[in-house]
């Protein structure tokens, strides 16, 4: 009896273990997957944070170095890509002339502010200069040039040159002919030459067979010839009556302006205005006129530089320099600056001759000069 209720209590102990056994097991089993599947939410979590946070230091990153790179003078919409350091040969026409100093400094300062190198060598109006200024950039291992062609058609081989040698070169206002620059920058020139003799046609309004005076465009600068051309086009389609006297001086400094107008003013004393397609011609000009009591000779200019704004604005509204064509320097400058970025970036190539940033003139006049805002 006793060996009974012994092998009861054992089978009974031993079942009992059994039962416990699993459901220890069981209950393990349970917190392994627990804390497998809690590790797993945790990594989730680490990755998005993880994700977040270096999405955040990339945003703080380039706003960092959009900070580093002060982009004042630039479009406001254009967007600079860090190319790295690079050297820049710029060689405007010459630095004596505003239009072309302002634009040469533009460039530099624009340069400097994207931690390039810049240089800024002046020709001097000389294309003989400007040759051995371009030269000297290539033996330097310049990156980029940023030019203005005294010769537009003896520029096309020196390009060449440039290229041939591995270095990027930007034109702007007077390009190189063939259009082989890596960018081109121009204001439409004929359309500001038919621009300049309707504000010639408004100034002379009520004037019987006026006359008016041209500087004579020169063969080597397509720009003159372009402002000349539309003028000319647009006097005899609209006015034939006008008696048109084109001349020149080989003297383009602003002395030599200056004597041309007067030598013109006593060769034609009936001439009722002056057409001067660029900016110092016509400053002078005017001046030569103001010498001569000739007061009641108007002019129109080109370029809308400060000094013609100071002009017109110091005489009233009524000024006798009636009008100017505008092209602004500092656009010159900041495209020239901003292509060059593009082009080593690979967002910007250009695709043939014919592939040029063409910009729209537009027009200061003295009876607006006041609130002129450019």
């Amino acid at each position: 009896m006793k060996r009974g209720i012994a092998l009861c209590l054992a089978a009974v102990m031993t079942f009992s273990l059994t039962a416990c056994q699993g459901k220890d097991t069981a209950g393990n089993t349970q917190g392994i997957s627990g804390e497998t599947a809690a590790q797993g939410e945790q990594e989730k979590d680490t990755s998005k944070t993880d994700a977040a946070q270096q999405k955040a230091e990339t945003e703080s990153e380039q706003q960092l170095s959009q900070e580093a790179v002060n982009l004042e003078g630039f479009d406001e919409d254009w967007t600079y890509t860090d190319v790295g350091k690079k050297k820049i040969g710029i060689v405007p026409w010459s630095m004596a002339q505003e239009f072309n100093s302002t634009c040469a400094e533009t460039s530099k300062r624009l340069c400097e502010q994207l931690g390039w190198e810049a240089t800024v060598y002046d020709p001097d109006g000389d294309w003989t200069k400007m040759q051995q200024n371009i030269e000297d950039l290539i033996i330097q291992g310049v990156d980029g040039i940023i030019f203005t062609a005294i010769d537009t058609v003896a520029a096309s081989s020196l390009v060449d040159r440039v290229h041939e040698a591995g270095i990027l070169i930007v034109d702007y206002d007077c390009c190189a002919s063939e259009g082989n620059a890596d960018m081109d920058v121009v204001y439409n020139d004929y359309l500001g030459g038919q621009m300049a003799a309707e504000e010639a046609m408004k100034a002379l309004e009520g004037v019987e067979k006026p006359t008016i005076v041209m500087f004579e465009a020169e063969p080597s600068i397509m720009t003159s010839g372009l402002r000349n051309n539309g003028f000319i086009d647009y006097i005899k389609e609209n006015h034939p009556e006008v008696e048109l006297v084109q001349n020149r001086t080989t003297d383009r400094t602003n002395d030599g302006c200056y004597q041309w107008a007067l030598d013109m003013y006593a060769a034609y004393s009936d001439v009722d205005l002056f057409f001067c397609n660029w900016g110092d011609c016509a400053t002078s000009v005017w001046y030569a006129l103001q010498s001569a009591s000739a007061t009641d000779v108007y002019v129109i200019g080109y370029d809308a530089t400060s000094s013609h704004l100071e002009i017109m604005r110091n005489e009233g509204p009524d000024c006798t320099f009636y009008a100017s064509i505008a092209m602004f320097p500092e656009v010159y400058a900041r495209t020239c600056v901003q292509k060059l970025n593009e082009i080593w970036a690979g967002t910007y190539q250009r695709k043939d001759a014919a592939d040029q940033v063409v910009i729209m003139p537009e027009v200061l006049r003295a009876s607006e000069a006041a609130d002129w805002k450019h």
